[in-house]
């Protein structure tokens, strides 16, 4: 089931949603301040007088690519810990920063200075040349934690690495039993041509179709496409459900289904900056998927309200400018690591490396931050992955163009497990 090709194209997509997909990024700071949010319950700081836990943050700044937001929520989020959460069981929650710049040498680099700074876990906000860090990192004893893999070989290091998102697989396969649950039989699936996409539809999407019972056919189109004539092709099919995996083009590809007379479900990724640009109607019966509850989410459940809470407390001072969706990815990636240090370091204190690294191996939890589900990383959620977590959440944008979650969140997706 595992390819590298399936696992590096999910990455690309992935950056995307990490670093575009809140429609409020660019805007005022109402998503991740709301005015009407609650005061924060009173909390227990770290105990300055006790030797701090370490971790090795490394995380992509530098190159084409720059993802300083993801470091910046980070930084929020171990403050939160080490201010409100008690630390990692009194202890200070320290992080190692290390920017990288997608190359196999800047990873590296990070992974020998946590290595010599003695970190006991590395964690990861977005890195492409992650891959190149594995073997100084077990070599080590180092176990990597994030929130979701960038890379071929953090996806598939069973073992040595744990990401706490649903798996690229996963979000494929949800996707189908969303619109199954909104009634779908006839599901037309728009992907770009590439080597990816053709072994993603064949390994991935084509069986859980048939698991669920659902008639797909697949649509190949250019990077950059004619979406007049592409919305002609598909809809000569008759689908009552179209299933869109082009990041770049959504824009013009929605709109196009649309006025070409389709009124049935779309479903348009992670992809929410597109919404402030379109106008309500189009956006009808438009989904967009989150591994997790956003800010700007109406009807946000309310064990997940205090999340949502203390992530905006503890970035509203950050610049107004920035991405709330990579902030919102680095301060769970700081909740769930302080989490897992606090667990393991129950029953041993002071905390090692390979204390960690074979405590990671059995962990479990009843409930993640901005999710109403929880995690185990006794086994992969997806399997011949280093998924921990599992659950997209599906929204569509009403009339003011709020995204509301569908019911029944997050998406269940045992059915089509391989």
């Amino acid at each position: 089931m595992r390819t590298s090709k399936i696992a590096a194209g999910i990455a690309f997509a992935a950056l995307l949603a990490v670093s575009s997909a809140c429609g409020s990024d660019d805007s005022d700071d109402s998503s991740a301040a709301p005015s009407g949010r609650a005061a924060l319950p009173s909390g227990t700081a770290a105990d300055g007088s006790m030797n701090p836990v370490t971790v090795g943050f490394h995380n992509l700044e530098g190159g084409s690519i720059s993802l300083a937001d993801v470091r910046l929520g980070f930084e929020a989020g171990v403050k939160y810990v080490n201010e409100h959460l008690g630390g990692v069981n009194g202890h200070p929650l320290k992080a190692i920063a290390c920017k990288t710049d997608g190359t196999p040498e800047a990873s590296v680099n990070c992974a020998n200075q946590f290595v010599e700074q003695k970190a006991v876990l590395a964690v990861q906000g977005a890195d492409f040349g992650a891959d190149a860090m594995l073997p100084v990192l077990k070599s080590a004893g180092l176990a990597e934690l994030g929130s979701f893999p960038l890379t071929p070989g953090m996806d598939t290091a069973v073992g040595d690495a744990y990401f706490m998102q649903g798996s690229a697989e996963e979000g494929y396969a949800a996707n189908l039993v969303q619109l199954k649950k909104l009634s779908a039989s006839k599901v037309a699936v728009v992907m770009v041509d590439n080597p990816t996409s053709h072994e993603t539809y064949d390994k991935v999407i084509s069986p859980a179709a048939v698991k669920l019972g659902l008639e797909t056919k697949v649509f190949y189109v250019p990077a950059q496409s004619d979406w007049t004539v592409q919305s002609a092709t598909v809809l000569a099919w008759g689908p009552d459900a179209i299933s869109t995996y082009v990041a770049a083009d959504a824009l013009a590809a929605v709109p196009a289904f649309r006025s070409a007379g389709f009124s049935g479900h779309i479903t348009a990724g992670s992809n929410t900056e597109i919404i402030p640009q379109l106008d309500p109607s189009v956006l009808d019966k438009v989904l967009f998927s989150a591994p997790y509850y956003l800010p700007e989410f109406a009807d946000i459940p309310a064990e997940v309200r205090g999340d949502i809470d203390a992530f905006a407390e503890y970035t509203s001072g950050l610049p107004k400018d920035g991405s709330v969706t990579q902030r919102q990815t680095g301060f769970y990636t700081a909740l769930m690591a302080a989490q897992l240090l606090r667990d393991v370091g129950t029953k041993t204190d002071p905390l090692t490396a390979e204390v960690v690294h074979a405590g990671v191996k059995t962990w479990k939890g009843d409930r993640q931050p901005f999710r109403t589900n929880g995690w185990d990383c006794s086994k992969p959620s997806w399997p011949g992955t280093t998924a921990c977590g599992t659950g997209n959440v599906y929204a569509t944008p009403g009339a003011d163009r709020t995204l509301a979650p569908l019911p029944d969140q997050p998406v269940d997706i045992s059915a089509v497990l391989p």
